[in-house]
């Protein structure tokens, strides 16, 4: 514990990893939020973590298609 306790510190919570679960990067604000009714892993509640589920970058390429208006 350091001479200013963080609000952690004062709820005598265990602490948790600075590690994303999802990608192991260092983002200790790593937050789960609610999108559309899909649980998002985020590594600020802001950015979405690249190997997140939902949203994440996909492993497999996609076919592109286009489309011209008549």
């Amino acid at each position: 514990m350091s001479l200013y306790p963080s609000v952690l510190d004062l709820l005598d919570t265990p602490a948790r990893s600075a590690a994303c679960p999802g990608c192991g990067a260092t983002a200790p604000a790593w937050t789960r939020v609610t999108v559309d009714g899909l649980r998002v892993l985020t590594h600020d509640g802001d950015v979405i973590c690249p190997e997140d589920r939902n949203f994440g970058a996909s492993a497999q390429p996609a076919p592109v298609r286009l489309e011209v208006a008549a």
